[in-house]
């Protein structure tokens, strides 16, 4: 389930706490946080969005968005089980060390119940402001994920990489989970799913993706992974799906239970443009709840 980060949902404290501890008591196995550095009134994006008025509309549905990181804590501390992903982190526009520094304070806090879901963002605006090159952030991703490990695993910590480097350092804050939390990774290209298998415990797709092609990228990361001497078997599949405006209830709940019928382990879903308010939420969680086939 998706927190309550963007549009009138997110307001304060208590609502916070409200709504992560009844998705908690309600059974869900995970909440979820994304990112948007901007929304840029005029967007340069390889992925098809519209118009101008579609994307003016889809500004409008979104509204305000919070930042994923002081989200996800203050939901930690006031939760005992439920695990806590990122669908996704942009990785290549985080100064490294502080993005390493950050999700090891995230795993403490939570008592080691914090996935790290990345990807390259689909906004390449965001780039642009940052001045950072949109060609090339394939290779900038494998970088912070390989400096990551290296965060993690060592103390001191020293890595050399074409994007990140760090001379040598002690870092003692450790993470809980051993390795540092679980890296998924979203995408929708080949050459994103076979980062996937080399690299990542799993792939954190979306429904809205052709059932061909959904299957072909799956196929693609699990040769990956026998390729790099991984079990495919041992990939996990998370699935997204965006509630729709008007939609009921009971077809969202078809909806997911169609994606795990598919091959999925886990599926997200996001109310955002469904229901606006927390007890709107609530009240749909648990409904979904009541439907679950799975």
């Amino acid at each position: 389930m998706a927190l309550p980060q963007y549009g009138p949902a997110l307001s304060g404290a208590t609502d916070l706490r409200r709504f992560v501890t009844g998705i908690e008591d309600l059974g869900f196995d995970t909440l979820w946080a994304a990112e948007r550095l901007v929304m840029p009134l005029k967007i340069h994006s390889d992925v098809p969005v519209g118009d101008d008025d579609t994307w003016a509309s889809y500004l409008d549905a979104i509204g305000a968005f919070g930042d994923p990181f002081p989200l996800v804590a203050a939901a930690a501390v006031v939760t005992d089980r439920i695990r806590f992903n990122f669908g996704t982190l942009n990785a290549p526009l985080h100064q490294p060390i502080r993005l390493a520094q950050t999700l090891t304070t995230l795993d403490v806090l939570s008592d080691g119940r914090i996935d790290a879901g990345f990807g390259l963002s689909w906004v390449r605006d965001e780039y642009d402001i940052l001045g950072l090159d949109w060609s090339s952030r394939g290779r900038h991703l494998d970088d912070v994920l390989d400096f990551l490990r290296v965060w993690w695993t060592d103390n001191p910590v020293e890595y050399k990489g074409p994007f990140v480097s760090l001379p040598p350092a002690r870092v003692d804050l450790r993470p809980v989970q051993a390795g540092g939390p679980p890296i998924y990774l979203g995408g929708s290209s080949h050459a994103a799913l076979a980062r996937v298998g080399r690299r990542a415990k799993g792939w954190i797709g979306f429904d809205q993706l052709p059932d061909e092609a959904m299957a072909s990228f799956w196929e693609t990361a699990r040769h990956a992974a026998e390729e790099a001497g991984r079990d495919p078997d041992a990939l996990r599949k998370i699935i997204r799906v965006n509630g729709e405006p008007g939609e009921s209830v009971s077809h969202l709940a078809d909806r997911l239970s169609r994606q795990v019928e598919m091959g999925a382990d886990e599926v997200m879903v996001d109310l955002v443009f469904t229901y606006k308010t927390i007890d709107e939420r609530l009240d749909a969680a648990e409904h979904l709840m009541n439907r679950k086939s799975w």
